[in-house]
Parts: C-alpha cells; structure tokens; sequence
C-alpha cells in the first residue's frame, strides 16, 4: 500500500495534508441535460469558491445494459453528448475553475483522456471491483481520485493494489456511502482513519447526506478532499442527487465554513492570540479588599476576594499576600498591588 505520493497536484492545486481541502462542486447529473443549466451550475460553484467543478459522462445504453430498461429511461434525459461536456468544460477555463468529470463508461474515457486532456481521473463508487475499467485509467499515468462508497476494507485495498500494478500513479481515497440521503449514522467518518492506516496518500470524504454538517465534520477530521453535490433544482421525480445537494442558498455558506474549519484547526501547540493577551486586563480577576484594611492591619484570607478587573495581584499568588502588612489603609473593594504590602 506504499509508494503512492503523500502530495499531488490537480491542475495547478497542491493536493494532501496540510494543503487547504480541495472542495469538489460536484453537478452530477443536476443539470437534466440542458447545457444552459449545466453553464448555470458552474457559476455557482465559481460564486461560491469551489476548487472543482464536476459532471458525470456517459452514454446511457454503455452504462446500463438492456435488461434495466426502467434505469435507461431514467437516465437518458440526462445525458449530455461530448460536444456540450467540451462546452462545460470551456466554460469551466473561461471562468478559471478547475473542470473534472466522472467517465462511467469506457466509451467516454478516451475523450475525456485525449480530447478535453483532464487533469485527473474521478472514478465512481460504482466501479466496484470494476478492475479491467480501474486498470485502464491507473494506466493512462493520470492523478485519480476514488470514490469507495459500498466498498469493504478487502476491495479498498485490492483497488489500491490495482492501481499500483498498472503505473502508481497519484491517488487520493473517498470514504463514501451509497444512500440518497444517508442517515448520519450510517456515514462512520473514522473510516478515513482507517484508510490512513494502510494509504499514504490524500483521503477525503465523498457526501451523500442532507445538509452540510457531515462533510463538515470530514473537514474537522482532516479529509483532504470534499466532495458535495450542488443543484438548482430540489424535489424533481425520477432523480436523487438533488436531495443531497447544495443549492444556491447554502454553497457559499458551505465553502466559506470550510475555510473556518480550516482556519480553527491551528496547530498542536497551545498559545495566546494577541486578542487574549488584551483581554487578560479585563477577563482575569484580582486580589481585592473585601473590607476595610487598615493601615499595619496584617492581611488574613477573610480580607480578600478574588474580583475583576486582572489588573492587580491574580489570585495565584494569594500566599504570598497572607501575611503581610497593609502599608496604608486600603478601601473596600480596592484592588491589591504590591506597593499597598510591607
């Protein structure tokens, strides 16, 4: 499971640990075949900051065999021909947002290879144990990203293996699960620890939940990768992918939290921000009189409270205080310092 890089890039985008996650706008199939759609997705996605814009290709009777004639009338409205991908893509460089595309069937794979020169191959979770079709992309020698969603540990590590038979070529893993929507509970975001243990390279996390709080999570849990799907259009019949998108009123929310997350985690060591130092003066308490203290009166724990301001003497050095001698006389309430102490 070694000798994959730790680090690779996807078109000018450092990708792996310790990089910024690389946030996949992922369209899927969400613009119902029409290409002014699919051009209106990418402009969400740029809007909302996305690294990567993505869509799915196929055609229809390559992906799914006669016997599943319900699946083929299915997807067949969302089917978009080589000509209007090349346009997306296009459309993607004009706006200088990263394109990729899922090829699900191998009749699209050259094309995507060879005539719109991806930078890197996604491979669907459905690919499973797809070895000849898995084999064919880690031979092309291009950066692939792996969706694992109904895979066990056994077939993770077997396409892992695939690949680093067919070339090695840079590889991140996508823990997944295939459910539309996936229950929270099912989604066992440790997983990406797992495949850690045994990979080397990026791992990420491909969302299939309502909402945005899981892929989130995957943030705060140092996926490299986040892949979300976006849409325009909620409750459409005979589609799922819209019901665990993003959509116009939260992608932005969703990148922009991303970056927070990023942001917050900071590093290993336990500092004060300069904010802190400031508000130590306020937020801290002091050593204050409780009473009258008069002047030669020696200071007893009864005298004192612990009040803020932390302009004074902080309560830790309360035992250095008892003891001493009161200078002058002290009001109540007053905040002790060192010069009112024999």
């Amino acid at each position: 499971m070694t000798g994959f890089p730790s680090h690779f890039f996807i078109g000018k985008r450092r990708v792996g640990p310790g990089e910024p996650c690389l946030v996949i706008a992922e369209a899927g199939v969400n613009h119902f075949g029409s290409l002014d759609k699919a051009f209106r997705l990418v402009d969400m996605a740029v809007g909302a900051k996305a690294d990567v814009f993505k869509l799915q290709h196929f055609r229809t009777d390559e992906l799914v065999g006669a016997q599943a004639p319900e699946w083929r009338e299915r997807l067949r409205p969302k089917e978009l021909s080589d000509e209007h991908v090349r346009a997306v893509k296009e459309y993607c460089d004009s706006k200088s947002v990263q394109f990729l595309c899922t090829g699900h069937d191998g009749s699209v794979i050259d094309f995507l290879d060879k005539d719109l020169d991806v930078p890197a191959f996604k491979i669907g979770s459905g690919e499973l144990e797809n070895w000849p079709f898995i084999e064919d992309i880690a031979r092309r020698g291009k950066p692939i990203i792996l969706s694992t969603g109904m895979y066990r540990t056994a077939q993770i590590k077997r396409a892992i293996d695939v690949i680093g038979a067919a070339g090695r070529p840079p590889l991140a893993i996508l823990h997944c699960v295939t459910e539309y929507p996936a229950a929270p509970e099912t989604i066992n975001l440790r997983v990406m620890d797992e495949i850690r243990s045994f990979f080397g390279g990026p791992v990420g996390y491909s969302d299939h939940t309502a909402g945005t709080a899981i892929p989130l999570a995957a943030v705060a849990l140092g996926a490299d990768i986040v892949e979300k799907h976006i849409s325009i259009d909620f409750d459409v019949p005979n589609a799922q992918d819209w019901k665990v998108s993003c959509g116009p009123h939260n992608l932005t929310q969703f990148v922009s939290d991303i970056r927070s997350i990023e942001s917050a985690l900071g590093g290993d060591l336990k500092t004060l921000t300069v904010a802190e130092e400031s508000s130590i003066r306020w937020a801290r308490k002091s050593l204050t009189a409780a009473c009258k203290i008069h002047a030669g009166e020696t200071i007893t724990r009864d005298m004192l409270v612990a009040r803020r301001p932390g302009t004074g003497i902080p309560p830790s050095d309360i035992d250095k205080v008892l003891g001493r001698k009161a200078r002058s006389e002290i009001s109540p309430d007053e905040i002790i310092d060192w010069a009112s102490l024999g």
